[in-house]
C-alpha cells in the first residue's frame, strides 16, 4: 500500500502544471487567533503527518530489536525538530527565491528523484531483496 502511494505520488508531481503557477506578493494583516487556528489545522488535520509517522517510520522500524527502536525514535524525533526549525528560520531567506516559476520546477525534480529511491527501497523491502542487494 505503501509503495502504491509513492508511485502516485510521484506521477502527481510529474503532472504538475506551471501554466497556472501564481504567488500573491500581497502582505496582509492577520490576526494571532487566525494564525494559532491555521497552524493547528495544518498540524492535525494535515493526513501527510500521520502517514508519514504511521507508515513511514513504522515501515523502517519494523525490523528493529526494541532498543533500536527507541534510538530510532529519538533520532527520528531530533531530525523532525531541526528540519522544522531550519525549514521556518530558511523560508524568510529562500522566499524570494520562491517566487519564480523555475524554482519551483526545481524542487518538483528533487522531490520526485527523493520519492522515487523511497518507492524503490519499499519496493526492495516489500520483495525482501534489500538484503541481497545492499
Amino acid at each position: 500500500m505503501l509503495f502504491i502511494f509513492l508511485i502516485y505520488f510521484v506521477i502527481s508531481k510529474f503532472k504538475t502544471n506551471y501554466d497556472s503557477f501564481n504567488i500573491n506578493p500581497q502582505k496582509k494583516e492577520i490576526s494571532l487567533k487566525n494564525v494559532i487556528i491555521k497552524t493547528l489545522g495544518f498540524t492535525y488535520l494535515n493526513p501527510h503527518v500521520y502517514s508519514d509517522t504511521v507508515f513511514f517510520l513504522g515501515n523502517f522500524s519494523k525490523n528493529f530489536l526494541i532498543t533500536q527502536k527507541y534510538y530510532f525514535g529519538i533520532g527520528a524525533s531530533i531530525a523532525s525538530l531541526l528540519f522544522f526549525f531550519s525549514l521556518g528560520y530558511l523560508s524568510k531567506l529562500s522566499s524570494k527565491y520562491l517566487k519564480s516559476k523555475k524554482t519551483w520546477i526545481i524542487v518538483n525534480i528533487f522531490i520526485i528523484t527523493f520519492m522515487s529511491i523511497l518507492a524503490f527501497y519499499v519496493l526492495l523491502d516489500i520483495l525482501n531483496l534489500k538484503n541481497h542487494i545492499f
